[in-house]
């Protein structure tokens, strides 16, 4: 359970407006699990000790940072992209910073359903303990 006295500034393209925890923290989880589903609205989101950067398919950009951060000396830390328009059809990619982990196309899991639990492992891994636990159980 969040701390109820903490609140997070949620900045929405550039207004910022104060929230509370538990608010903040539904938002970011939803925005993970959003992808999952048939009507997906999140095409990227980063998470990184408590704080969370998210763009939505209609193009608006929300960050959520506990009221104490500078949200401006975050480093990138671990993304999740989807429908990777460098892979010119839909796609899951995971990154740090600008550093390519792994990317899963459409035509993958179409194929074999069963990679969906792999692209999900992975992406709760890097929100959980980072983009090197992830780097650290790839195949070399």
């Amino acid at each position: 359970m969040p701390d109820e006295t903490k609140t997070y500034e949620r900045t929405e393209d550039g207004i910022t407006t104060r929230v509370t925890a538990q608010e903040a923290l539904a938002e970011g989880r939803a925005a993970m699990t959003d992808r999952v589903t048939d009507r997906a609205h999140v095409r990227t989101i980063s998470r990184d000790s408590g704080r969370y950067d998210i763009t939505y398919t209609d193009g608006r950009h929300v960050v959520l940072a506990p009221a104490d951060e500078d949200q401006h000396s975050r480093p990138s830390g671990f993304r999740i992209g989807f429908d990777g328009d460098a892979h010119g059809y839909d796609s899951v990619t995971l990154s740090d910073g600008t550093e390519e982990l792994a990317v899963w196309t459409q035509q993958e899991w179409i194929e074999d359903p069963d990679i969906v639990f792999a692209i999900l492992n992975a992406a709760t891994l890097g929100f959980t303990r980072g983009p090197d636990a992830v780097r650290a159980r790839l195949p070399r």
